[in-house]
């Protein structure tokens, strides 16, 4: 028997070794879910040890409340099967949030438990909000679906950027704060800003993060960890900033002016909080940041595909965006950050693809998605590494 047969696994040692039914990897073939990795010359189903990676996730998004067409959807455009740790940990992340539902679904049980115990009488409403607690729709699907897109999207750049210093370390660096300085950000994110310069961060300045989405602040929170005792955190609308007037040495809007729907309020708004001559940072990109991968996809039936988020910028980048800042700040200047991607394995780009809000999955068939690796492998080979442009920078302002 050969090395390679020997990591193969005939269908009843998989099961057993799986701890499931043959039952369900018949069905689970039949259904394209989880395809075995050959057949020996009898015909019989062969699998690999990473198909049992394969399986545990399809378990795990199982029992979270994914449905198998939901399942399907994700396994069939999560084609790096190897990259385990990233699935490992967005699957971690949901089932926190699960166990929490959990919770509040028991805490709301005993509730009417010890009202019944009290009066034992019901009352109906607090039995419905049992009800309600339970049928809470908390879209696991979209919530898996939109971690591994962020996580797709930060990847790419932590493996091929030609810049090594990262751009959450030189915004960082770029700015100028004074000493016991209060700082504002708006639209902090995952607070990756401050959780990779944490250790930078000076005793004396006072921290406050700021999303419109309590998810995001679940996220920066989670992110920092420990550190997030260090910050104070609240959920803010740019468009109507709930702090006195001159309260901040520094307002941040990181890569979010553009999403929001009005920002001459916004700005209006960030002028007012800040301090007299206290600065404003606004990051975004430019016109021509990861063109290269529009151009790809264009590649691939371009009439038919939409990529929404490339759009999206359009109404504030570097070069419309010194006019939009210098009618609320003086002194308005803009730096550029200089970097690229030389990407030299295609996963990880069509991963990046695949994270952008639009239609691109549902064009790519199985068919046209092997094109599509054909081609990047292809390009790859021939140019020792697909060349990406990155367009990104900041405006600097004063009160």
């Amino acid at each position: 028997m050969s090395e390679k047969e020997n990591t193969l696994f005939t269908t009843g040692e998989f099961a057993k070794k799986a701890g499931v039914t043959l039952r369900t990897l018949r069905y689970y073939d039949k259904i394209g879910l989880l395809k075995p990795n050959c057949h020996n010359d009898l015909g019989h189903r062969l699998y690999s040890k990473q198909d049992f990676g394969r399986l545990q996730k399809i378990l795990t998004l199982k029992f979270i409340g994914l449905s198998l067409d939901d399942i399907a959807n994700i396994m069939k455009h999560d084609i790096n099967d190897q990259d385990f740790k990233k699935s490992l940990e967005i699957q971690k992340s949901i089932m926190e949030e699960k166990i929490q539902h959990i919770q509040m679904v028991i805490k709301s049980i005993d509730e009417t438990v010890h009202m019944l115990d009290k009066s034992n009488v019901l009352n109906w409403d607090k039995f419905i909000n049992i009800i309600n607690v339970i049928n809470i729709d908390k879209k696991w699907s979209e919530q898996y679906e939109n971690a591994s897109n962020l996580k797709a999207r930060i990847r790419i750049h932590e493996l091929f950027s030609t810049n090594k210093e990262g751009w959450m370390n030189w915004f960082f660096n770029q700015m100028q704060v004074p000493e016991n300085a209060h700082i504002l950000e708006l639209g902090c994110g995952d607070g990756s800003l401050w959780e990779k310069n944490f250790n930078d961060i000076p005793i004396s300045w006072n921290i406050t993060l700021t999303d419109f989405s309590n998810g995001m602040l679940k996220d920066a929170k989670k992110n920092l960890d420990t550190k997030s005792q260090r910050f104070k955190f609240q959920i803010v609308d740019a468009q109507n900033i709930p702090f006195e007037n001159c309260s901040f040495d520094v307002v941040i809007a990181n890569h979010m002016l553009y999403h929001v729907p009005d920002r001459e309020k916004a700005f209006s708004e960030i002028q007012r909080v800040l301090k007299p001559n206290g600065y404003f940072y606004a990051s975004t990109v430019g016109k021509n940041h990861m063109k290269e991968m529009r151009e790809i996809v264009s590649r691939f039936n371009s009439e038919s595909i939409t990529t929404k988020s490339w759009d999206s910028t359009e109404s504030f980048q570097l070069e419309n965006g010194l006019g939009q800042v210098s009618k609320w700040f003086k002194e308005v200047k803009l730096n550029r950050y200089n970097d690229s991607l030389v990407v030299t394995h295609p996963t990880p780009l069509i991963d990046y693809i695949f994270s952008m809000p639009g239609n691109t999955k549902e064009i790519f068939t199985d068919e046209k998605l092997q094109q599509l690796i054909d081609f990047l492998q292809k390009e790859i080979k021939e140019t020792g590494g697909i060349y990406i442009t990155k367009d990104t920078g900041f405006f600097k302002g004063r009160k």
